[in-house]
């Protein structure tokens, strides 16, 4: 049971808040599962707060009710639908507003077990200073292909920004520190926004946790989804260059806490999607090597390109080390470049046995 002060409203001070959280549900027309989510978030005995982006079937009569009875604390209606990101931004604001420092998104069809939020809560408590990311794991057998395809490469994009393997970017059962939101806003408008959140948090030195969630996905009639491929692929696709791109730029969010990450690789063998992430990474980094040693690119300015991209990148010392060897070996052949590329494939080694080391303390 999560321990909390009475919600008073409260400003901000030169004094650290006492740790109190509330369940954050944005909604936009899903009134057939809106009132089984929140009653179930009801039931894990945190405050509920619920954001209606400005949804035009029955959800608005839905929230009044339950509000009227007590069970949710606070909600808003938007004027007009400004994207999940919009609407979770305006959820931040009033839970600031009510004194809460975290709030645990749960989305409102059903796709969220809500009797996990005591366990994510909890979490929360003992690392205020973390986003804590829900992983759906193992995966659902009747998930669509293009829906793993497009979590694989947020997963894998996100491992190229900041060198932090994550196994479900675009989960938006996650518990956020509100000192976090307030520092940093994104600048996507939809869904892509999630997972640009995971890459400039962790590029502000906050810490990045996860727990495994079951895998729940509706079929058929009973899944609404608002996603619209060409709009949204689009922004995502958008999204994840802008950020490769700032990643190039020489700044604070180099090296921050992740100089292993940058030279070895881990957890390449496990049962974690984390692991998933980090053979994806290395495959297509040893690919991109491939390609550039056959387009016979060598030249030190090449090669240093190449380098600072690595490291930037988070590619690990053994993609690096191939890549340049590789390179070296179409303009020559001779003892090093093969001692490199050698030194690469071994330092990939470690990959397998790391995850067996950590197993234990993974979630």
């Amino acid at each position: 049971m999560i321990q909390q002060p009475a919600i008073k409203h409260a400003h901000l001070s030169s004094t650290p808040a006492a740790f109190r959280i509330a369940v954050l549900i944005p909604t936009f027309n899903h009134a057939k599962t809106l009132e089984k989510v929140i009653r179930g978030a009801f039931e894990s005995t945190l405050p509920v707060i619920v954001i209606d982006d400005a949804s035009t079937d029955d959800s608005p009569a839905i929230i009044s009710k339950l509000h009227e009875e007590g069970i949710i604390t606070a909600h808003h209606r938007l004027p007009e639908n400004r994207g999940k990101a919009g609407a979770m931004k305006h959820g931040f604001r009033l839970s600031r507003e009510l004194g809460f420092t975290h709030v645990l998104s749960c989305d409102s069809d059903l796709q969220h077990d809500t009797c996990r939020i005591s366990e994510f809560a909890e979490e929360a408590q003992s690392h205020p200073n973390a986003l804590i990311i829900g992983c759906r794991y193992p995966l659902h057998p009747d998930q669509p292909r293009k829906n793993l395809l497009g979590r694989t490469l947020s997963n894998v994009a996100i491992r190229a920004h900041c060198g932090i393997s994550v196994g479900d970017a675009p989960c938006g059962f996650r518990v956020w520190p509100l000192a976090l939101t307030e520092r940093i806003q994104g600048i996507s408008g939809r869904y892509a926004w999630e997972e640009e959140m995971i890459t400039r948090a962790a590029w502000d030195g906050w810490k990045i946790r996860s727990i495994n969630i079951p895998a729940i996905y509706h079929s058929g009639e009973q899944r609404v989804s608002h996603y619209q491929f060409r709009r949204d692929w689009a922004e995502g696709i958008g999204i994840y260059a802008l950020l490769l791109l700032e990643a190039l730029i020489p700044g604070r969010h180099l090296f921050r806490g992740r100089p292993r990450t940058i030279l070895f690789p881990k957890h390449l063998i496990g049962d974690g999607a984390a692991s998933t992430t980090e053979v994806w990474c290395m495959s297509i980094g040893i690919l991109l090597a491939i390609l550039i040693s056959a387009a016979g690119v060598h030249t030190p300015y090449a090669l240093a390109a190449i380098v600072w991209a690595g490291i930037c990148w988070h590619v690990g010392l053994p993609v690096l080390l191939i890549a340049t060897s590789s390179a070296w070996l179409t303009a020559e052949c001779s003892l090093i470049p093969i001692s490199l590329f050698i030194i690469g494939i071994s330092a990939t080694i470690p990959g397998f046995f790391t995850s067996r080391a950590t197993k234990k303390n993974r979630q």
